[in-house]
């Protein structure tokens, strides 16, 4: 899928998601008081979240450099990793969060040299995104919470370095060995995306909950060459599906 395919679907997903939120609070009205009786098992609606779990994350960017001679191909696959944030309900249907997401995804770098294709070298580019969420929830019931909503990220990303030979005796000699090194040019950056989420109710009580996120992130890792070569971007974006639990209270 293009990045811009990709902005495209998240953007109509943050305006649609905010339509459902304003016509639910312009149309919401108070549920009549039950019994006690009645409503004594229900899990209690708590204003704290903690989520925590894995990510499974796609990334597919991919790039070519030219350098003299021949050039570099740069290509970017899979990822995943962890997560954590806690969110506050300020409204009852919107909610601000402060997460933590961190993910490594395969960077394959390889040389090129005319019809000749010399080495591919697998590394892995680590990139850790501090997020401020604002979650609209247009579902939420005591046992089942559905929100979406924009968010802003802080990405710093690792210095791992990838080699990639030009010379068909380098390896296992190194004898006149050419190669080139790459390694991540901007420590950080501030950027944008969104995200759709459910946490489900799990006991009784209402503080353990089973929850999820699909979510996307406007992300770029730029890289140069260690001898002063050619550089270059490629396109990070991961689509990271989140799976874990949560703790309400």
């Amino acid at each position: 899928m293009k990045k811009t395919n990709l902005t495209a679907l998240f953007l109509i997903l943050v305006l649609v998601t905010l339509l459902i939120s304003m016509a639910s609070s312009a149309f919401a009205h108070e549920e009549p008081v039950a019994e006690e009786s009645t409503t004594i098992d229900q899990p209690k609606v708590r204003d704290w979240i903690l989520r925590f779990g894995f990510v499974v994350a796609e990334t597919s960017g991919s790039t070519s450099v030219d350098l003299d001679p021949g050039s570099v191909d740069a290509r970017l696959s899979g990822g995943g990793g962890g997560f954590a944030n806690i969110e506050y309900k300020v409204l009852p249907y919107l909610g601000l969060e402060f997460g933590s997401t961190t993910i490594g995804a395969d960077l394959n770098v390889s040389a090129n040299v005319g019809t000749k294709h010399y080495s591919t070298d697998v590394d892995v580019l680590g990139m850790s995104a501090l997020t401020l969420a604002a979650n609209f929830h247009f579902v939420r019931t005591p046992t089942v919470n559905v929100y979406a909503g924009p968010m802003l990220a802080f990405n710093r990303y690792s210095k791992w370095t990838v080699h990639s030979d030009w010379d068909d005796g380098c390896w296992p000699t190194k004898h006149d060995c050419g190669w080139v090194s790459w390694e991540s040019r901007n420590d950080s950056e501030v950027t944008w995306g969104a995200k759709i989420g459910i946490d489900i109710v799990l006991t009784k009580r209402g503080n353990w909950a089973l929850s999820g996120s699909l979510s996307y992130l406007d992300a770029t890792y730029n890289f140069d060459e260690l001898d002063g070569g050619g550089s270059g971007s490629i396109d990070f974006d991961p689509l990271m599906f989140s799976f874990g639990g949560g703790f309400r209270f």
